[in-house]
């Protein structure tokens, strides 16, 4: 059995080398411009709603609590079946699923743009979601399977630059095509996807050969369970965490996941290799790229809360304060792979993360009702240096020592911890946020109430930095992996 198991591997290992073609030189900044391109446009996607949100409720007549299902409508099924899609990459060959994803993207992008009412809009979301979870977890496999050593530090460096990037920008960009119509916030994907599309033909493509059956039954679990997870917490935001819809949810998703895990453990091809976990890499890796985007979407979400509704701030002028906050992400992360060939990768990732704990911190030392210039400019700059820094170290920390074969799992684990760790803190700050802000209210104005919730939210943020933090400190020394973790 051992010496069938070895041979399947070896076989598996000449698949891959064979099934990825070779990086012609004069291709390789192409290659890059459309796999990161196209998750700049995912990324965008993502924060380019936010401020059309009052424009879509008035003209397609969303309830304020329907209203937030335009963003979770994206967020579910993007989360919840990256992982599905990465294998899918493995099995049906990465070019293809990337294609199929485009195409989904793009189609449901138009039909976002076109929808005539509430029911319409969510649905079309949601299917761009799907389309997202095909495309974002492929992307960075054939960019893993395309680029080694330095050469993928400086890919995934710019990986994690753009995915920074298109945060700050979908938000300036977001408030200036929602002074046209908020109709534009998603046609615009229509144009970027049809060149994506007819230039991934020069991607190069990577394919696992079939190994028995196509694990459905882990698909489902999974893709099931983290559904059910993100779901319950960003359901705290209106039923708390008390409910018990929200505690039922909740143990029901975690009986699936362990579910999950048992057939993992027995299936002869699984969806997750539970042998992926053996590499320090992966399972310290992920747990800090989880804590990475908890607190982005923590710092994206509060600041333009508090410039909004504290500073009162409009739509197009919160989306401009974003731009050096971008820029400074662009820059940081493109310096990634500089700063960890000189210090190494957890010196690098480590330091990311204090910074963007110290620039927490110092947000969160402003008065209840600050200025920018002098409250927010600082901080939030500083913040950004820390975290664009984390975010793209975190990525390679992530695939970090990967064989060639788990590369479509790492890549697949990446993504998906990244999504889900970002909604699922987001939704437990919202929830901090909104107990502290309700303990004030009595005793000072609406505003200061707001102010002080938003900077509880802000403290718990600078922990979780720190707490990312430690963690890499498991990254310093490469463990090998365990004997038996090699031999399943």
């Amino acid at each position: 059995r051992a010496h069938r198991r070895a041979g399947r591997v070896e076989r598996l290992g000449r698949a891959v080398t064979t099934t990825v073609a070779p990086t012609r030189t004069g291709r390789t900044g192409l290659v890059m411009l459309v796999l990161v391109g196209a998750q700049f446009m995912i990324s965008m996607d993502a924060t380019i709603v936010n401020v059309a949100l009052p424009s879509i409720r008035d003209q397609l007549g969303f309830s304020d609590v329907a209203l937030s299902w335009v963003v979770n409508g994206y967020a579910l099924p993007f989360g919840g079946l990256l992982l599905l899609g990465a294998r899918l990459g493995d099995r049906l060959g990465a070019q293809r699923v990337f294609r199929w994803g485009t195409v989904v993207f793009a189609v449901s992008s138009l039909w976002c743009g076109l929808a005539t009412g509430p029911i319409d809009l969510v649905a079309a979301r949601a299917v761009q979601g799907v389309g997202a979870a095909l495309m974002s977890p492929v992307a960075m496999t054939l960019l893993v399977a395309r680029f080694d050593g330095p050469a993928r530090h400086r890919a995934l460096g710019w990986w994690g630059a753009m995915s920074g990037l298109a945060g700050g920008l979908g938000m300036l960009l977001g408030g200036a095509l929602t002074t046209v119509s908020w109709r534009w916030n998603f046609l615009i994907n229509v144009p970027i996807g049809i060149a994506i599309l007819l230039l991934s033909r020069y991607t190069g493509d990577r394919r696992l050969p079939a190994v028995g059956r196509p694990d459905v039954l882990g698909a489902l679990l999974s893709t099931t369970g983290l559904l059910l997870v993100a779901y319950a917490v960003i359901s705290t935001e209106r039923l708390g965490w008390t409910d018990w819809s929200t505690s039922g949810l909740l143990g029901v998703a975690l009986l699936l996941l362990a579910g999950f895990t048992v057939w993992e453990a027995r299936v002869r091809d699984p969806l997750v290799p539970l042998r992926v976990f053996g590499f320090r890499s992966v399972s310290a890796g992920n747990t800090v790229i989880a804590l990475v985007g908890a607190i982005g979407q923590i710092t994206y979400f509060t600041v333009t809360l508090y410039l909004q509704q504290v500073l009162d701030y409009s739509p197009l002028r919160s989306g401009a304060v974003f731009l050096p906050i971008s820029v400074t992400l662009f820059v940081v992360s493109t310096a990634v792979p500089r700063l960890i060939a000189r210090f190494g990768l957890a010196a690098a990732l480590g330091g990311g993360l204090a910074v963007a704990a110290a620039g927490l911190i110092w947000l969160a030392a402003h008065p209840p009702q600050g200025s920018y210039l002098r409250d927010v400019l600082a901080p939030t700059v500083i913040w950004a240096a820390g975290w664009g820094i984390a975010q793209a170290a975190s990525f390679v920390a992530g695939a970090q020592g990967v064989e060639a074969d788990l590369a479509g799992v790492a890549s697949g684990l990446i993504a998906t911890t990244y999504r889900l760790g970002g909604a699922i803190g987001l939704a437990s700050m919202i929830t901090l946020a909104a107990a502290r802000t309700e303990h004030l209210r009595p005793t000072t104005s609406a505003a200061h109430a707001l102010a002080g919730g938003i900077t509880a939210a802000w403290w718990a943020g600078a922990g979780c930095a720190l707490v990312a933090a430690a963690v890499t400190l498991l990254l310093r020394r490469p463990a090998p992996i365990p004997a038996d973790a090699a031999a399943r």
